[in-house]
């Protein structure tokens, strides 16, 4: 008799056990037999939900996204116009231990975009650049488009450098760079 399994709690239990080898081990070290093991069952146990590494990965990735929505909603939970939208990119600039962990999880997956086009998330970086459209419209900036584009391309940026410099790259640092910018694009 078959066991029955809840897809949603199994993925989701694959995705924390991901995170888990990942913070223990580094991002190199995931693989399917590692997660397996952290989850303390056998290799089908993870491949009848999620058949590669790569898709370890983007389930791990796409588990925080929910997340990050949740936690960006309180951090903006009173924030209007212009004070909304620098919370706005301020939280994008996390240096939180477990976002450092995901921004290079991000750059394995995007690294497999050249093999496997399908495999890279593009939902999350579409409402990242929506919450800065809104944000923007709402600041009153007079090209809330541009803004919006401009505000996607630092924070990626800025994921990509808090792996090549971490130290570079404090809070402190990103903050007054975000701040900047956003005065720039108000016209403060």
């Amino acid at each position: 008799m078959p066991i029955d399994v809840d897809e949603v709690q199994r993925l989701k239990a694959i995705a924390e056990a991901t995170l888990a080898v990942a913070a223990r081990e580094g991002a190199s070290a995931i693989t399917i037999r590692a997660v397996a093991r952290e989850l303390g069952g056998s290799t089908a146990m993870v491949t009848n939900y999620v058949p590669t590494r790569i898709a370890l990965i983007i389930n791990a990735v796409r588990a925080a996204e929910s997340r990050w929505r949740t936690d960006l909603e309180a951090h903006l939970a009173d924030q209007t116009g212009a004070d909304r939208l620098r919370a706005t990119v301020e939280w994008h600039l996390s240096t939180e231990p477990e976002d450092l962990l995901l921004r290079t999880l991000w750059v394995e997956m995007l690294s497999s975009a050249h093999a496997d086009p399908a495999s890279v998330d593009r939902h999350e970086p579409r409402a990242s650049r929506e919450e800065f459209l809104e944000a923007a419209a709402a600041a009153g900036v007079p090209d809330a488009g541009l803004a919006a584009d401009v505000l996607s391309l630092l924070t990626r940026g800025y994921y990509v450098s808090t792996m090549e410099e971490p130290a570079y790259w404090t809070a402190e640092r990103a903050g007054r760079v975000a701040r900047a910018m956003v005065d720039a694009l108000i016209g403060d």
